[in-house]
């Protein structure tokens, strides 16, 4: 018996895919069909099957409910400050999972800024003023935070990047953790004026990578950007490395301690011991030092190209720990300002409780050792 034809909207098929950034041959090979037959569905000639819908969904990651709209969804463009993974060149597209990952984060900061409203408690976000340079930029967003430098170097490269997510969901900025393929984007940011939105991708980068990322996606919401950044070299992004690298090392303190420690007043080219030494130092990521130093003009651009050629950088083993049960991990994927925003709207009696455990997908009793951990946190 032949499957039944599904008869969905081919104008919705065709822009799903663009959405995506998914050609009729790679949804050929995800639905187990060829070419020729999605170029048929594409232009209304044939319908899919019920199974090969559910497929075209879950490769599209779209409910299937949506292929049978009668037009296409009005919707924004997507609209990111988006970071390449390391060692990316040139001009890329952005790949399904990533054009995925950005809808869902619209979505999560869409439900955010509503419950803010809701609860009438949280104020927009005020970022500080993006100055002319990167260091005056720097030394203004750590008066912002209260950040001190001292509790930072006496901290580890996973507990500076605690303190860093934390000191910005402080004032309000909502902080999402991904785990996308290796090969996919560092990061992005959403900017908005209620809740601006960073998101890191965790997976195979180092914890002092990840504090980078973060610091320079606060880079591009400091100037309100909301253009894709698919250039790695363009002088935005070269502007959003040096804030964040100034924002970690300080000048005066890098100089103080280049003196008493290293005793030294300039890095040389294959120096990576003194790299790896200022890195523990600051919980800054090689990259990230060897960036600093150059724009101090304390060493070469070979000294880059030596710490990028050689990928020694590891994180030093973690031990102990709570073990980690789903609240913990919403709380890692989630950060704070989301769940404490659903939680406030749920409290006051503006979003059911189903909902809200929807939303931060959990069940009733890990939706209330959430709040409960939230409320320890403050």
């Amino acid at each position: 018996m032949a499957a039944r034809k599904q008869h969905i909207n081919p104008d919705v098929l065709v822009w799903a895919m663009k959405q995506a950034g998914m050609s009729r041959g790679q949804l050929a090979t995800e639905v187990d069909t060829d070419p020729f037959t999605v170029e048929t569905w594409m232009n209304g000639d044939d319908s899919p099957g019920l199974t090969q819908l559910r497929l075209i969904a879950k490769s599209l990651r779209r409910p299937t409910s949506l292929f049978f709209l009668s037009r296409v969804p009005s919707q924004q463009p997507v609209q990111t400050s988006f970071r390449n993974p390391i060692g990316s060149r040139g001009v890329r597209s952005l790949s399904s999972e990533e054009r995925a990952e950005i809808r869902l984060a619209q979505r999560r900061q869409k439900i955010a800024v509503w419950a803010a409203e809701k609860v009438e408690e949280h104020l927009p976000v005020r970022l500080p003023r993006r100055l002319k340079s990167p260091e005056s930029t720097a030394q203004s967003v750590q008066s912002w935070l209260r950040w001190d430098v001292q509790d930072q170097v006496r901290s580890s490269k996973s507990a500076v990047t605690k303190l860093v997510r934390r000191s910005l969901e402080d004032q309000g900025i909502m902080i999402i953790q991904l785990s996308m393929n290796s090969d996919a984007c560092r990061g992005f940011s959403i900017y908005s004026e209620t809740i601006p939105l960073i998101a890191y991708n965790s997976t195979s980068h180092v914890a002092a990578a990840r504090t980078f990322t973060i610091l320079h996606e606060l880079g591009h919401l400091l100037s309100h950007e909301q253009a894709v950044c698919d250039q790695p070299d363009d002088a935005e992004e070269r502007w959003c490395d040096r804030f964040a690298a100034a924002f970690l090392i300080p000048e005066p303190h890098l100089l103080a301690y280049m003196e008493k420690y290293l005793k030294v007043a300039h890095v040389e080219n294959d120096d990576v011991e003194s790299v790896r030494r200022i890195s523990n130092r600051y919980g800054a990521s090689f990259q990230c030092v060897a960036l600093r130093l150059i724009d101090l003009g304390l060493a070469g651009w070979q000294l880059y190209r030596a710490v990028s050629a050689n990928p020694l950088e590891v994180d030093g083993p973690a031990f102990g720990g709570e073990p980690q049960t789903t609240h913990l991990v919403r709380m890692r994927e989630y950060g704070v300002t989301y769940p404490r925003l659903l939680l406030a709207a749920r409290d006051r009696g503006k979003l059911h409780d189903l909902d809200a455990r929807k939303y931060l997908n959990v069940n009733g009793e890990q939706l209330e050792r959430l709040q409960q951990r939230i409320a320890e946190e403050v």
